[in-house]
């Protein structure tokens, strides 16, 4: 039986873990716009050091504009990236499908689940997101317990 860490490192890692855990699992696809105002402010907060600190000019501005972009038009460029995601997904099936569909029904499971999944990700994309957030939660719950072991399944 795995002996109990509790360094602090294993302490921090733990909560660290079971937050992000809990907000996936509670406030699911919901959890990515927290995610995307956090990172946007970082940049914007990363363009104003360098503009002053630094005087990097020409850096702080592109980063001042990374930072707004992602929190003004972050649910666009999620939604893109879905959508192309699915497509890609449904093309790579049907391709599959194409190759393996005389080598019988256990070759053609996986590229019919990868079709099934790139229409839901076409059609109902966060819904499907939702249920991604809650499995990628409890992954994170489980993390945070195995933290306090000292070990990890999901890297930093």
């Amino acid at each position: 039986m795995a002996k109990l860490k509790l360094s602090t490192n294993n302490v921090i890692n733990c909560i660290v873990y079971a937050v992000i855990g809990l907000l996936l699992v509670i406030l699911k696809s919901g959890s990515l716009g927290i995610l995307m105002t956090v990172v946007g402010a970082m940049f914007i907060v990363m363009g104003i050091v360098d503009i002053i600190k630094s005087k990097d000019l020409v850096k702080g501005i592109i980063e001042l504009a990374i930072g707004v972009a992602i929190i003004v038009c972050g649910w666009i460029v999620a939604d893109i990236v879905l959508l192309i995601f699915g497509i890609f997904l449904i093309v790579k099936g049907i391709i599959e499908v194409a190759k393996y569909y005389k080598s019988g029904f256990k070759a053609l499971l996986s590229p019919i689940v990868t079709i099934v999944i790139g229409i839901l990700l076409v059609i109902a994309k966060w819904t499907l997101m939702d249920v991604m957030c809650i499995v990628a939660g409890v992954i994170f719950l489980i993390n945070a317990v195995l933290a306090l072991f000292g070990r990890k399944i999901v890297k930093k």
